[in-house]
């Protein structure tokens, strides 16, 4: 089985969304994945954590999962960094996402960053 691996602190996370967690997350939340995915609130980075662990520790809790969190955080990342990053690489290994889509998926957001920033840049201006 394939992994997106991730060293944090010199250990190896693996990471992997297996389609029968794909449908607990579906009918745990009531959202088809990839719309579920497109939340960026913690709720949502907690779970997504939770069920990519548990492809390689099976016993991987919600818990261990705040704990993984907080660990990624205290290494430099950010929440949008744990989401392209970490998130989204594990879905592309996973089958969920395109490499394509992925890389789609970071210009749209660097775009919309650098349009964001202009329009902030004017109205300083004005």
């Amino acid at each position: 089985m394939k992994f997106y691996e991730l060293d944090l602190n010199g250990q190896t996370i693996k990471l992997r969304l297996k389609s029968a967690d794909s449908v607990v997350i579906e009918k745990k939340t009531g959202v088809k994945l990839l719309d579920f995915i497109q939340d960026y609130s913690i709720t949502a980075v907690i779970t997504m954590l939770t069920y990519l662990r548990r492809s390689d520790v099976p016993n991987f809790s919600e818990k261990d999962a705040y704990d993984l969190y907080d660990e990624l955080v205290d290494s430099g990342y950010t929440l949008e960094k744990i989401m392209y990053d970490v998130i989204f690489e594990a879905l592309v290994v996973s089958g969920f996402l395109a490499k394509e889509q992925l890389e789609e998926m970071k210009v749209a957001k660097e775009e919309a960053k650098e349009k964001k920033k202009q329009e902030m840049l004017k109205d300083l201006q004005k």
